[in-house]
């Protein structure tokens, strides 16, 4: 009885060992690839990022203006694979909340127009130094409905406008018999920053104003002027014409994707019409720029510091032409 047991024990162990070798043998399946390690692809790096030693992780935060988000972007494509990447800015703070960030220390860079007197006193009072490095060249522009025959406006005409109201009638700069109804942008816009730097010279704009003729957004700003005098989008005409002002590049920026340059004019200031020739070559006055602002304190081997000197450069002035923007030389 003992060698019929020896042999299905024997059979047993070669069946059991075949069996193993099957398994061993047989291919497994391929673990498909995770939603993690799709968003860590969307992270990677371009040629452009890794010559200037930028990397995800010490990718700087930045923020903006409304106007500036494209350059902002511009910035985030130059340096990743891809614009899914955790780091793409999908919407900008404005402009004085991004200023209030930076002094603030939530975020390492912004891009910007130049800062107006109550972000420089709230810096000041802070105890925070602030750098700012130009990149691209700016003007504000004023803006009438394009049935409008008026041509020029000066810095008095302005003045006597924004900060005494005392200007109601077109005729008083050459144009028709219309009222003359002045919009003007929120406080913590681009646009406003600079009205306050280069028109009001931080004087505060009269409340009436303030009060009834305030916009909120930059496109908001170009439909009330083109259309106000026929009572808004849907409403009754009126015996008017608006005035109002905004940004050279964003007006021709918008201009091309909405065509509502095509209802509007720019005055020329002081004789003279913003194009890029006279925004270059300083003839049209109303200029100023685009910056990349930073915290003073900011150490001098940040990646924020590495990227505007490579907008600085001839790499980085290429992509800035690219936006339809003037760089400085």
């Amino acid at each position: 009885m003992r060698k019929p047991l020896v042999f299905v024990l024997m059979l047993f162990m070669a069946l059991v060992l075949v069996s193993c070798t099957k398994v061993a043998d047989t291919p497994q399946p391929t673990v498909s690839p995770s939603k993690d390690a799709t968003v860590n692809n969307a992270n990677l790096m371009s040629d452009t990022a890794g010559k200037l030693g930028i990397t995800h992780q010490n990718y700087p935060k930045m923020d903006g203006s409304t106007s500036t988000l494209s350059i902002v972007r511009a910035i985030n494509k130059a340096l990743y694979q891809y614009y899914e990447n955790d780091n793409f800015p999908e919407t900008a703070a404005k402009t004085v909340p991004s200023y209030q960030a930076l002094i603030n220390g939530e975020v390492d860079m912004i891009i910007v127009p130049y800062a107006s007197s109550d972000v420089l006193d709230l810096a000041k009072d802070k105890g925070v130094e602030l750098e700012f490095f130009p990149i691209a060249a700016e003007a504000l522009v004023f803006i009438t409905p394009i049935e409008n025959e008026t041509e020029n406006i000066t810095l008095e005409q302005l003045r006597s406008i924004y900060l005494d109201y005392g200007i109601t009638n077109w005729t008083e700069l050459g144009g028709p018999n219309r009222a003359l109804v002045p919009i003007c942008r929120n406080s913590d816009s681009g646009s406003q920053s600079q009205m306050d730097n280069l028109v009001l010279n931080g004087k505060k704009m009269h409340s009436a104003i303030q009060k009834n003729y305030v916009e909120l957004t930059m496109e908001g700003m170009l439909e009330q002027v083109a259309f106000y005098h026929n009572g808004g989008l849907n409403g009754s005409p009126t015996d008017s014409y608006a005035l109002g002002y905004t940004l050279y590049t964003y007006l021709k920026s918008m201009g091309e994707v909405t065509g509502i340059d095509e209802r509007l004019k720019i005055l020329a200031f002081e004789g003279f019409v913003p194009t890029e020739e006279s925004l270059a070559d300083g003839s049209y006055s109303l200029t100023d720029g685009y910056y990349a602002v930073v915290r003073k304190d900011l150490p001098k081997n940040h990646s924020a510091r590495i990227i505007i000197n490579w907008l600085k450069s001839d790499d980085g002035k290429a992509v800035i032409k690219g936006l339809g923007l003037i760089p400085y030389e």
